[in-house]
């Protein structure tokens, strides 16, 4: 597997309303891992999959969502354009661009909202179940992106 990214962010993903079940509301807790990057940087894939869905996912930022075999991987935040050549069942492999980071309306900081699933469950990702808004085979990316990011440098 690699990291998301070519570098690893300053801020962790582990810390503040980055981290992976921080409060959004009073019902609602962060569904992924934030890992802040400039707008216009390169989003890797993790591992080989396939493009399963492109589509407007949060303040006019788009997700690519890939399936990696073993798990489900959607990557928030990104440009509303795949890189040429690419679209839905495209096969996609490790490290290989699949999008860039975006800026969102009404938010200041720029990043890739990483979301994991294991694939124990079916239907839209997306579904209103509480707390996080998501179905329920959504995975804390937390370990699997420390591991990741042992590979790489630090954000230049």
């Amino acid at each position: 597997m690699a990291f998301p990214l070519a570098f690893v962010p300053s801020q962790s993903w582990k810390t503040g309303i980055r981290r992976f079940g921080a409060y959004r509301t009073r019902t609602r807790v962060h569904a992924g891992c934030d890992l802040y990057a400039p707008d216009g940087t390169p989003m890797h894939a993790v591992a080989d999959g396939e493009i399963i869905i492109f589509r407007l996912f949060y303040k006019n930022a788009w997700a690519v969502t890939v399936d990696h075999g073993d798990f489900i991987v959607r990557y928030g935040e990104c440009k509303p354009q795949l890189p040429a050549g690419l679209r839905v069942g495209s096969v996609v492999y490790k490290r290989q661009v699949i999008g860039w980071v975006t800026k969102m309306t009404g938010i200041v900081n720029t990043m890739i909202h990483f979301e994991m699933y294991d694939k124990t469950a079916s239907g839209e990702l997306s579904n209103g179940s509480a707390p996080y808004n998501r179905r329920k085979d959504l995975v804390d990316p937390t370990p699997f992106l420390d591991r990741w990011s042992l590979e790489l440098p630090p954000s230049p």
